[in-house]
């Protein structure tokens, strides 16, 4: 094949670059849903130590919410496993023998926080994303006899949301 003229063999060479250069574009969609939720973690024990009949033994354990930011929640308590335990008068158990004790909202101890029904009321708050904390304060009264033993009770918090 003869070789091309100067001029045409130019225009060749511009045509190929002007179309090395060309572009198209496209775009997608990106999309997600958050959903509210909310995780509750336990603090540990509530540990109201040696208890002596006539003086009243103070205790508190933490509790935190980790909750969708925005997500509004309450965190309630159960009468616990204590046999005949109601919200507002809880009860640790040694064998059949029982220690009344009580959970309360607030560091007098004034407000019980139970599940919402009935005298007790719940904790509650708006998720921010980070763990939320909260105390619960127990106490087993002066007035508390029983007899000797390790009392244990379990409670279960939940979050509703």
């Amino acid at each position: 094949m003869p070789p091309l003229p100067r001029a045409l063999a130019v225009s060749v060479l511009a045509l190929s670059c002007a179309v090395a250069g060309a572009q198209s574009s496209a775009t997608f969609t990106v999309t997600a849903t958050v959903l509210p939720s909310c995780t509750v973690v336990g603090g540990g024990t509530l540990a109201f130590g040696i208890v002596t009949p006539g003086n009243q033994s103070d205790g508190s354990v933490s509790v935190t919410a980790i909750c969708t930011v925005g997500t509004p929640y309450t965190l309630s308590l159960d009468a616990g496993t204590g046999s005949g335990a109601t919200m507002t008068q809880r009860r640790m158990s040694s064998g059949a023998d029982i220690l009344p004790y009580g959970l309360y909202r607030d560091a007098a101890r004034t407000q019980p926080w139970g599940d919402g029904t009935a005298g007790s009321s719940t904790v509650g708050s708006t998720g921010t994303g980070l763990a939320q904390a909260f105390t619960v304060y127990g106490r087993v009264p002066s007035s508390a006899t029983t007899t000797v033993g390790v009392y244990a009770d379990t409670i279960t918090v939940t979050a509703t949301y």
